[in-house]
């Protein structure tokens, strides 16, 4: 670079630092004095109790007046962020609203947030609260992983009660008066809400079970459920997921929708590194127990390798370039805060999904834009001289509760983004390298994959597989060699008749399909039960599902606790033959329904556990 044209970048780069634009964000100082006026303003409206406005009809976030507790949720959760001690007069007030109020509550929005903000007190006499409201989300869960605007129905007054009479119980378990709850909750279950629920419940939903983990709620199998329904769901070419169900396009918002609920995954992903590496960590090297011996310094640690990206990185990245091509389109044609957006376009919830989006994952930058620097910009630009934000849309306490937490940068789920930012190949995406947005958001349409139920008659078997062939043969026999053919496989042999078996109940039609599965179960009803638990964990659905009827069909009741576990299997089919072998072994029925949520079947495990450990004694 020559002298002349070095001095000239220079000088560009130091008008483009002097020039006033959105882009070079508020000064520290600035943003500390706009979190201050805002969190007064707040707190003068809620030290007496809540005022009106907030969340409107269905739950959602408005302006309405319908349900106030989840404005004055986000309004707690904004001051307890901008500082104000849990013995301020307005936090007492805003708490004892929503202990109050936490009881009743129905819908996603406002429980998930009672949950959030009860959690974020960190009081111990509420443990028991939040589990209760985290067992109502699990139950609400939809079978395709998210959350429509209800959970639950009416709360009986007499339930109501007992429930406010629980008292802190077991650190770390499961309370046992909300362990009852759940049972009852499940058992009278019904899918409240559109079957797929939306985007914009579910993220709330998801930050509400998250917290709830550390409470001794069981939330693995509702987690799987969530990031299988944002693995499934992106749109290919924009990195983005709908508002619910559908091709239409979503708001900018439900990318950081998809991204929190995406981050759960890369998190317990993360928790499964560390476990692997402690488990097979460093064997004893043997010195002797000398107090004055003095090892020799070691090297440092080896920075850990980032890993190949797996499908879970690609959704997140897709994601990302998304996200940071219509935050530019946002923040270039000054759309932020204009007045002039939708909902989840440029808004105050949008700032806030973005705000929660970059913390988790701990990006400075999306799209190349600091993020932070942009909107507080423009929320200081948009504040009031009464220190709150517009009431236009959700009302000036939600909005400016959401403008405190934005500029807060607050880290309600600091266990998540923690681990989140741990993981080696997130760094990657925080160092802003990784594929580029040509490769992971291709101009050009791509063909949709249309899954296509046909049997398959020639199965590929290069290897000459004796079941694989024999699968193949039955597939396309003929009416009259069919039973014949089935019964011969049945009633053979050695293994390969039973991995034959199933090799055809997986690829055979509709009309023939019952009949192989229930020439499976028979031919399992000979296997000893160590052979029948091992095919209970097996990783063929059809020889899961065959093994949980044979140990009914056997009637050793010894296999009980087996069944009982399978419950919980991912597959509605298998956890459907595991509780009808329940049901015929011991008489009873404590779910879960047919289609029930991971949430739901987490419930009906622990019931049929209890139950089964009262009979034992």
């Amino acid at each position: 670079m020559t002298k002349q044209l070095f001095l000239a970048v220079s000088f560009l780069g130091l008008i483009e630092a002097a020039a006033p634009s959105v882009a070079s964000g508020a000064t520290p100082d600035e943003i500390k004095r706009s979190i201050k006026a805002g969190a007064d303003a707040l707190r003068t409206r809620y030290e007496r109790g809540a005022p009106g406005g907030g969340v409107g009809a269905g739950g959602g976030i408005g302006a309405s007046g319908v349900n106030q507790v989840g404005t004055t949720c986000l309004v707690g959760l904004a001051l307890l962020e901008a500082g104000a001690p849990v013995n301020d007069t307005a936090v007492k007030a805003i708490t004892a609203t929503v202990r109050d109020a936490a009881y009743s509550q129905t819908n996603t929005y406002s429980i998930a947030l009672c949950l959030m903000y009860l959690d974020r007190l960190g009081e111990p006499a509420d443990v028991p609260a939040i589990q209760m409201l985290a067992v109502r989300l699990l139950v609400g869960q939809t079978s395709a992983g998210g959350w429509g605007y209800v959970c639950i129905p009416a709360v009986p007054a007499d339930v109501e009660q007992r429930l406010r009479a629980m008292r802190p119980g077991a650190a770390g378990k499961l309370h046992p008066d909300v362990e009852k709850y759940g049972q009852a909750l499940t058992a009278a279950a019904q899918q409240t809400g559109a079957a797929g629920g939306d985007n914009s419940n579910t993220q709330f939903a998801v930050l509400g079970v998250w917290m709830s983990r550390k409470h001794g709620v069981p939330v693995d199998n509702a987690l799987d459920l969530v990031e299988k329904r944002f693995a499934a769901t992106q749109d290919q070419q924009t990195g983005s997921w709908p508002y619910s169900g559908g091709a239409a396009p979503g708001s900018p918002a439900m990318y950081c929708a998809g991204l929190l609920g995406m981050a759960t995954g890369v998190a317990r992903r993360e928790e499964r590194r560390l476990k692997a590496e402690l488990q097979a960590g460093p064997k004893p090297d043997g010195k002797p127990a000398d107090p004055f011996y003095n090892p020799p310094a070691g090297a440092a640690p080896q920075k850990q390798p980032a890993r190949p990206a797996d499908g879970r990185d690609l959704v997140v990245q897709r994601a990302f370039t998304g996200l940071g091509a219509s935050f530019d389109d946002l923040a270039r044609n000054k759309k932020l805060l204009s007045g002039q957006v939708a909902h989840g376009h440029g808004d105050y919830y949008f700032l806030w999904s973005l705000e929660r989006a970059g913390v988790v994952y701990g990006v400075d930058k999306v799209g190349g834009i600091d993020w932070y620097a942009v909107g507080s910009s423009a929320l200081l630009q948009a504040q009031g001289q009464n220190g709150l934000w517009s009431p236009a849309g959700y009302g000036a306490d939600v909005n400016s509760a959401f403008a405190i937490l934005f500029l807060c940068k607050s880290n309600l789920a600091r266990d998540l983004s923690s681990k989140v930012q741990k993981d080696p190949t997130n760094t990657e995406l925080r160092a802003g390298r990784g594929a580029s947005a040509a490769d992971l958001l291709p101009n050009g349409p791509t063909a949709p994959v249309v899954p296509v139920s046909v049997p398959v008659i020639n199965l590929p078997n290069p290897t000459g597989d004796e079941a694989i062939a024999r699968a193949s043969a039955l597939l396309k026999a003929s009416a009259s060699d069919w039973a014949k053919l089935l019964a011969e496989t049945r009633d053979g042999k050695g293994p390969n008749y039973t991995r034959a078996l199933v090799v055809t109940a997986a690829n055979a039609d509709a009309g023939r399909k019952q009949e192989v599965r229930t020439a499976l179960a028979e031919r399992l009803c000979r296997m000893s039960a160590a052979t029948l638990r091992g095919m209970l964990k097996a990783n063929e659905v059809e020889l899961r599902r065959a093994a949980a009827l044979a140990c009914a069909m056997k009637d050793d009741k010894g296999h009980i606790p087996d069944l009982i576990d399978v419950l919980a299997d991912a597959d509605d089919g298998v956890a459907r033959a595991a509780k009808a072998g329940l049901k015929s072994l011991t008489g009873k029925d404590f779910g879960p329904a047919a289609g029930a949520s991971a949430g739901q079947k987490a419930l009906a495990v622990t019931a049929w556990r209890d139950w089964y450990a009262a009979e034992k004694k």
